[in-house]
C-alpha cells in the first residue's frame, strides 16, 4: 500500500512539473504572430523541424507539425466530426498533438490503433482489422501508410470498417512525381536513400488518389489550404502544397 501511494504522489509530482514546464515554454515563446491550434498557444515563431528542416515547423509547445495544425483547422471547418451528433472515431498511429483532442470530444466515441507505439489504445496491424465491417463513423490515419508494406491491403481495410456515408482522411507524403516502391529493398541505408526515410517503403506521388479509388473509396483530393488568406497560412505555420485526401465511403447501386 505504501508502494502504490508512493507511486502516485511521483505520478502526480510528475504531472505537475510537466504542466509548469507547459506554461514556463509558454510564458517564454508567448507571442501574437503565430497560433498552434492544438494546444492553444499564441506565440512569437514556430521551431524548425525535419531530417532536412522546416522552417517554422514545430509547435515548441505542444509539438505540433504543419499537417497537424491543418487538420485541426480542416476538420473544425470542414468536417462534420464536432457537430454534436454520436461518431465512432479510429484514429491509426494516434499523434498526441491530436488525440487529446479527439478524446475531449463528448460526442466522439473514439478508439486508437498501432502496432507498435505503446500510446495507442490497442495494438493492431492496419493490414488486418479486428473489427467488423461497417463499424466506424470516421478514420483518420496521416502518414502511416508510407511504412506499410501491403497499403493496397490496409486502404481495403480501412474500406472494410467504414460506415457506409462516413468518411476517412487517409494523408501520406506526397514526394514523388509517380508512386514508387521496390519491395526487395530491405536495408535502412538504401530505403533511406531511395524513400527519403529509413523506414519508409515507398514514395507516393499524385497517384495516390487511384489507390485509394482502387479500394473503394470516392475520393476528393482538397486543395483546402490553398483557400485560405495568407495571413491565415502564415499564422498557423501551414505548407501551402499540403492536400487533404478526404475518402467517402458510398453505396454502390
Amino acid at each position: 500500500m505504501k508502494t502504490l501511494k508512493s507511486v502516485a504522489r511521483w505520478a502526480l509530482g510528475y504531472e505537475r512539473r510537466q504542466q509548469f514546464r507547459r506554461v514556463a515554454a509558454q510564458c517564454r515563446q508567448l507571442g501574437l504572430a503565430r497560433y498552434c491550434p492544438c494546444c492553444r498557444s499564441y506565440l512569437r515563431t514556430f521551431t524548425p523541424f525535419g531530417l532536412v528542416p522546416r522552417p517554422e515547423a514545430r509547435c515548441p509547445i505542444c509539438g505540433a507539425l504543419e499537417r497537424h495544425r491543418l487538420m485541426h483547422l480542416y476538420m473544425t471547418r470542414k468536417t462534420d466530426l464536432f457537430n454534436g451528433h454520436p461518431k465512432k472515431m479510429l484514429h491509426v498511429a494516434p499523434e498526441p498533438e491530436l488525440s487529446r483532442w479527439f478524446r475531449s470530444a463528448a460526442n466522439i466515441e473514439y478508439v486508437s490503433v498501432d502496432l507498435f507505439d505503446p500510446r495507442a489504445m490497442v495494438r493492431m496491424d492496419i493490414s488486418d482489422l479486428q473489427y467488423r465491417d461497417d463499424t466506424f463513423d470516421v478514420i483518420y490515419c496521416s502518414h502511416v501508410l508510407e511504412h506499410v508494406p501491403d497499403d493496397t491491403r490496409a486502404m481495403r481495410e480501412f474500406w472494410r470498417v467504414l460506415k457506409v456515408g462516413g468518411w476517412a482522411i487517409l494523408q501520406v507524403p506526397i514526394t514523388s512525381d509517380t508512386t514508387f516502391e521496390d519491395p526487395s529493398v530491405t536495408s535502412p541505408e538504401e530505403r533511406e536513400r531511395l524513400f527519403g526515410q529509413n523506414d519508409h517503403v515507398r514514395r507516393y506521388g499524385p497517384d495516390y488518389r487511384d489507390r485509394l479509388v482502387d479500394a473503394g473509396f470516392a475520393v476528393k483530393v482538397d486543395g483546402f489550404v490553398r483557400e485560405l488568406d495568407e495571413r491565415t497560412v502564415s499564422r498557423y505555420g501551414l505548407m501551402r502544397s499540403e492536400d487533404v485526401y478526404f475518402c467517402r465511403k458510398v453505396l454502390n447501386l
